[in-house]
């Protein structure tokens, strides 16, 4: 089995990546079947949507949808992968999610497929592995179609990718969870001081017209 070591590595860690195709660390299973459009917004089970999907190395808990328990369907389990499987361009084909919630009566979108790991993964290694430069392209290589792109999910599963020992992923996951809320902070400074700038506008720089309030005027 082919290994290959990272150009950059935290301190205490220098063995190599062993490189395995996803089908050897997991199975596949499918998402909601069956269903209609009235079948949704209503319920005591729940969905992971696809934008929740798509938008989210981490699936958030919020990011659900209400549908009626249903037995014969799939349920997800903390530490799953989610896969969305067609978009509208290539290199959005097959982005990733990590579920770390642990709630009966959730199931996966139509659009989607899960991923559930048989070996020792960390989670949040997972999530940032799966969304890293090298995945990415290859899903986008995966990719097929001309309007909309869509994605084998058998070919899906020949991808090989390496990895570290347990106690390097949970390094690694920690670290890029902290760098990106560290983003996220600086993110919500940065709306802050837009909101400032544009308080600040209004107030600085008179419309000169008295009746600008009256006829709903605007100032950006």
């Amino acid at each position: 089995m082919a290994e290959k070591k990272p150009d950059i590595r935290f301190q205490g860690f220098s063995d190599e990546w062993e490189q395995k195709q996803l089908k050897e660390m997991g199975d596949t299973y499918g998402g909601l079947t069956g269903k209609t459009k009235e079948d949704f917004g209503h319920g005591k089970a729940q969905f992971v949507t696809y934008m929740n999907v798509f938008t989210n190395p981490v699936a958030t808990p919020e990011g659900v949808d209400h549908v009626e328990i249903d037995g014969s369907q799939n349920e997800v389990k903390k530490g799953d992968i989610f896969f969305t499987t067609s978009s509208e361009t290539p290199d959005e084909v097959g982005m990733s999610s990590v579920w770390l919630e642990d709630k009966p009566n959730t199931y996966l979108n139509s659009f989607c497929f899960g991923y559930r790991p048989k070996v020792k993964i960390d989670p949040l290694f997972s999530a940032y592995l799966m969304r890293s430069p090298s995945m990415r392209r290859s899903f986008y290589f995966l990719a097929q179609g001309i309007s909309r792109f869509n994605i084998s999910k058998s070919k899906a599963m020949e991808i090989e990718t390496s990895l570290p020992n347990l106690n390097e992923q949970e390094k690694i996951g920690i670290f890029f969870k902290q760098l990106d809320e560290l983003i996220a902070g600086k993110e919500q400074e940065l709306e802050k001081l837009r909101q400032i700038r544009l308080a600040l506008l209004e107030k600085m720089f008179p419309s000169g017209d008295s009746d600008s309030e009256n006829r709903g005027g605007i100032t950006n």
